[in-house]
């Protein structure tokens, strides 16, 4: 494989760690430990695979220990799962989330504050 090649779908990858899951950082493999557990657990070797293959492919006698099709299979099975995400349904439901969150801890506020009254007679 082609040294470009792999570049671009490294490059590819990280935009799409960058847009799909916020992740940050300015290399490919500094995105996907930001990602960290966002991702599945095949989905983030396949990206270390590919993150490893990039830097491998830099050094001549690194080069010939890079496998095509095993990068190549790597590269499929994270961007699958990256273009399955959807974003606007993530960020729904993190809201969502938050607001059950909040609404789950003013019931026990309310609860122990109604038992303290109690206790206290003053209800």
């Amino acid at each position: 494989m082609e040294p470009v090649v792999i570049h671009q779908l490294a490059a590819r990858v990280y935009d799409l760690l960058g847009e799909r899951l916020g992740a940050k950082g300015d290399t490919l493999e500094k995105r996907l430990k930001y990602a960290g557990r966002k991702l599945p657990r095949s989905a983030r070797r396949a990206g270390y695979d590919l993150a490893r293959a990039q830097d491998h492919i830099q050094h001549p006698k690194l080069a010939i220990t890079v496998d095509g099709p095993t990068v190549s299979k790597a590269y499929d099975r994270i961007v699958r799962h990256l273009t399955s995400i959807d974003v606007a349904a993530e960020r729904s439901r993190k809201r969502y989330n938050f607001a059950a969150q909040t609404a789950a801890q003013m019931l026990v506020v309310a609860g122990a504050t109604v038992g303290v009254f109690a206790w206290q007679g003053i209800l």
